[in-house]
């Protein structure tokens, strides 16, 4: 009965409340308590982490958070207090930050590597200026090549209507030649008979027997007339030898 007093009591109304105990107050309270200092050492493990603060600065910040955690209770000093050691065996067990020495370039070594900067540079602009140019040797090349391409085609063709013409019958061929004898016969007939034998007596005996029997024999006969004697008995007597 005195325990079922000391958690409910009976408030003015006649209702029955539960009461508190002191017990769950103060647990509640260590509670809190715990959650502020958890965020305060989460806050400066990641203000440490971040600016990677010199060893004085830690001790100041040491001394702020035994300041803070002076003023609370003595289970919240003690949780904050064994956060604190594993913080320290934490730090200690971590590898030491390295820090490169500051480097002091003498000015001949920045001297050194400016020149070569510039010889690269030079050496660039050669290389890109003679990219240009085989660029326009190569252009002329092409062109060359083109026009080389285009004269083997006429070449070709030439030598495709040549053969055409070589390629045609001995009988076209024929008659061709014998076209070419009858017009030249032609011409003699209508011709005097004077100039005619003129022509003749300039003539190797070969084309002139040609000539004669391509003629009519009177024609013939008439041209033998006005050549000379001895001209015309040589002719005449090849005439006989040629006749078959």
């Amino acid at each position: 009965m005195r325990g079922w007093a000391e958690r409910f009591r009976v408030d003015s109304l006649g209702r029955t409340v539960k009461i508190e105990s002191r017990k769950n107050r103060h647990s509640q309270f260590v509670t809190m308590i715990g959650g502020i200092v958890g965020s305060t050492v989460l806050f400066w493990v990641m203000v440490q982490l971040g600016q990677a603060s010199s060893e004085p600065k830690a001790k100041t910040e040491a001394v702020t958070t035994s300041g803070l955690t002076q003023g609370m209770p003595s289970e919240a000093q003690e949780a904050e207090s064994s956060r604190a050691e594993s913080d320290d065996g934490a730090k200690l067990l971590a590898p030491p930050a390295v820090r490169g020495p500051a480097i002091d370039v003498p000015r001949e070594v920045l001297d050194m590597l400016a020149q070569r900067k510039r010889d690269l540079d030079r050496r660039e602009q050669a290389l890109r200026q003679n990219e240009e140019r085989l660029m326009m040797v190569r252009g002329q090349i092409e062109e060359l090549l083109d026009q080389n391409e285009a004269l083997e085609k006429k070449i070709q063709s030439a030598q495709a209507k040549a053969s055409a013409a070589q390629a045609k019958t001995p009988v076209e061929k024929k008659g061709a030649v014998q076209d070419q004898r009858t017009q030249l016969a032609k011409i003699y007939e209508s011709m005097p008979s004077e100039d005619a034998a003129l022509r003749l007596e300039h003539m190797p005996d070969r084309k002139a027997i040609e000539i004669l029997k391509l003629v009519k024999a009177k024609t013939a006969g008439a041209i033998l007339a006005q050549v000379k004697a001895d001209r015309a008995a040589k002719l005449t007597e090849q005439l006989l030898t040629h006749t078959p």
